[in-house]
């Protein structure tokens, strides 16, 4: 890591917290996320400090994809198109430096706001119960501001690689859409999952609320959809701070989801890093 990519990455946070966008994004999340939950630990769903602790993440699963979206989507293509990176790129600074500083400014914007969320969640649970499991609650805060970078990857990679602000917010918001709470990607997902691994496109005998009805396929396709598998993973990531929490699906389901997870961050870069070097931006 160059000193050149922790430069824009510090001017990436700085500036976002004069523009008071991390203020902004922080005060949403909070109306939208805490007290729904906090109604929830008053019912029978959520009838303990560590049950609680432990949905921490549900809290967030449709909310981090949009945040990330109004924080980063404008990252590397905002500046192609008022002509910013031709004077940036006057300095001793590199196309990969430029990529890697606003992965890194725009990942700490949302971690920031994603933990003063998660610490919001975490004192709904102590006002709820009295207490917090400790160990428990810093394994969900590492793992939602982790999620929160799998999107951040994702959305510079795309702002990286197209050429306009509309077509990086088309992109991100297609991604949401099929992966989000809609239901294109079971409609059009998981009939494509059902047709590689059975020959058919039938999931009618699959009732998701019910995991007796779920063939081994359906554990791993379940887990192509990150937002489906920032859920399903994070009982096993749970589980790794307090052994009596279980999780659905046996190790190598639960690997392969993290792997997923990695591959939605990495890929995405990748190419828009890719799509970004070879583009003329003169």
């Amino acid at each position: 890591m160059t000193s050149a990519t922790l430069t824009i990455a510090k001017k990436e946070f700085e500036d976002a917290a004069r523009s008071k966008l991390l203020w902004g994004l922080t005060l949403i999340l909070l109306i939208v996320t805490v007290p729904p939950f906090y109604s929830l630990t008053s019912s029978s769903f959520l009838d303990s400090a560590a049950d609680s602790t432990e949905w921490l993440p549900g809290a967030f699963q449709n909310f981090v994809a949009p945040l990330v979206i109004i924080a980063a989507y404008r990252a590397v293509v905002g500046e192609r198109e008022s002509g910013s990176l031709r004077v940036l790129f006057g300095h001793p600074v590199t196309r990969r430096d430029v990529v890697a500083g606003k992965v890194l400014g725009r990942a700490a914007l949302v971690a920031v706001v994603l933990f003063v969320g998660t610490l919001a969640l975490g004192a709904a649970v102590i006002a709820a119960f009295g207490t917090l499991p400790v160990a428990l609650f810093v394994a969900m805060a590492v793992y939602v501001m982790a999620y929160g970078a799998v999107w951040t990857a994702v959305t510079v990679g795309v702002s990286a690689a197209v050429s306009s602000r509309l077509q990086a917010i088309a992109i991100m918001l297609g991604l949401f859409m099929m992966f989000g709470p809609f239901p294109i990607w079971k409609t059009i997902g998981l009939p494509l999952a059902a047709l590689v691994a059975t020959g058919s496109t039938s999931v009618a005998s699959i009732n998701r609320l019910d995991p007796g009805t779920w063939p081994t396929w359906y554990l791993y396709a379940q887990r192509i959809n990150p937002m489906e598998n920032f859920m399903r993973s994070r009982e096993f990531i749970a589980s790794l701070a307090d052994p009596s929490i279980g999780y659905f699906g046996d190790l190598q389901v639960q690997l392969f989801g993290i792997a997923v997870l990695v591959v939605w961050a990495v890929v995405p870069l990748v190419l828009g890093y890719w799509q970004f070097e070879r583009t003329d931006l003169t």
